[in-house]
């Protein structure tokens, strides 16, 4: 029988977050006690919890959110575990050393660092993709890249002044999406057929997405 596994994080107070964005703010606009019915209202940034990047992050003329096409977010992946303990790159060689990928499949990475989510180091000492890494997968043709790290791209306390972000800019340059703090340690080296449900949100460069995994076991 398939099973599901969720790959997401919760939207909730306190969650992860780069020191760049402001953090959630989740307020009650009606209540049972006042109003018998519940609505909240979200404040919140386009890039936190899981979420997938667009195109438009990172490239003056990318692609937003409403024009990427849905097939992208749909489909076959592999989750391959490259575990880490320190914020050091994740080479090409990691990565193509371990499966053979078809160009159009997905590319989840799972460095360990789902089970550290919530620690100060997770913003701050998280491993990273080397920028050979971020080639190679475009050269193979992939249509999406997914880590469990709150970036792709060296961690924060490492980045020097003008930090270029050229993990970013290489892979959505080529029009790749990025999938940010997934919980993958239920998949590792796996394939699985993948959905990323991400908010259709117009002019968008980025949004929240509850990320599934189907797997036949």
């Amino acid at each position: 029988m398939p099973r599901t596994v969720d790959l997401s994080r919760p939207l909730e107070t306190g969650m992860p977050h780069a020191r760049t964005i402001q953090a959630p703010e989740f307020t009650p606009t009606s209540t049972w006690a006042d109003d018998r019915m519940r609505v909240m209202r979200l404040n919140i940034p386009t890039h936190i919890g899981t979420h997938v990047d667009a195109p438009s992050h990172f490239v003056e003329d990318g692609a937003t959110l409403d024009q990427v096409p849905v097939s992208t977010l749909v489909g076959r992946a592999y989750c391959i575990e490259v575990l880490r303990d320190d914020p050091v790159p994740i080479t090409a060689a990691d990565l193509k050393s371990a499966v053979d990928l078809e160009p159009g499949d997905a590319l989840l990475i799972r460095t360990g660092w789902d089970d550290r989510y919530g620690e100060p180091a997770y913003v701050d000492s998280h491993p990273y993709l080397a920028v050979d890494a971020a080639r190679w997968a475009v050269d193979t043709g992939l249509r999406l890249i997914g880590m469990d790290t709150i970036s792709p791209d060296l961690p924060m306390s490492m980045r020097p002044a003008n930090f270029p972000y050229d993990v970013h800019r290489t892979l959505l340059g080529a029009g790749m999406l990025i999938v940010e703090n997934l919980v993958l340690r239920e998949i590792a080296d796996r394939w699985s057929t993948l959905f990323v449900g991400v908010l259709n949100v117009s002019g968008g460069d980025g949004a929240p997405a509850r990320a599934l995994a189907v797997l036949d076991d």
